[in-house]
This record gives C-alpha cells, sequence and structure tokens, in this order.
C-alpha cells in the first residue's frame, strides 16, 4: 500500500474514532461535569460537618467515577473499528505505519476540536 493510501486508511480511521467517541461521549457531558466538578469542590472545602463532607465527597467520587466511566467506554466503542482497520490494513501497511497514525491523529483532532472552532 503506497503512503498515500496509508494517510488517506487513517484519515478514516481518525474521523470514525472520533464520531463514535462524541458519539458515546458527547460535549455536553463534558460542559455540565466541569462545572459540577468545581461546584461540588467548593461546597467540600466549605464543609464544616463531618457528614456533609462525606456526603459531598461520595457525590464527588460518584460523578468522577461515571464520567471516566464514559470516557473509557468511549474510548473502547470507538477503538474497535480502528483497531479492526488496522488489523486488516497491517499485512499491506509495510512501513505505512507511520503515515496512518499521523493522518489518525490529525483526523481525530479536527473532528474533536471542530464545535470549538465552529463557536469562535
Amino acid at each position: 500500500m503506497t503512503l498515500a493510501a496509508a494517510g488517506a486508511l487513517g484519515v478514516a480511521a481518525g474521523v470514525v474514532f472520533a464520531w463514535l467517541w462524541l458519539w458515546v461521549v458527547p460535549w455536553a457531558v463534558h460542559r455540565r461535569f466541569w462545572p459540577t466538578m468545581s461546584a461540588i469542590t467548593r461546597d467540600i472545602l466549605r464543609a464544616d460537618d463531618p457528614h456533609a463532607f462525606l456526603r459531598l465527597y461520595r457525590g464527588l467520587l460518584a460523578g468522577v467515577a461515571r464520567y471516566v466511566g464514559r470516557n473509557l467506554g468511549g474510548a473502547l466503542v470507538a477503538s474497535l473499528p480502528v483497531l479492526g482497520i488496522l488489523l486488516l490494513a497491517s499485512r499491506t501497511l509495510p512501513g505505512g505505519e507511520v503515515p496512518f497514525f499521523a493522518a489518525f491523529t490529525a483526523a481525530m483532532l479536527a473532528v474533536f476540536l471542530w464545535p470549538a472552532a465552529r463557536r469562535s
């Protein structure tokens, strides 16, 4: 396979990866998570009662666990097709791994950053 074909395959894999991840973990999840976590953290730092502190801390841990779990799930779901593409193409990509991963990374970042670029 030529370097151009490896790059095209990398672009396709990057777009599929980012689209699947954003399907499992949409941007709204991130926009809700960070303000909520900062508010809970401020409340934890102000808590004087040990019971209130532990209740808030359990809420913080539960929120972080859900967020991290959802992101790991998104990464797993999005990685499966890319792994399949890479395994199928590995026999035909001798020396094309670097262009594949460079194009994959560039395409993935472009799709991830597209909503932020449109807002500005």
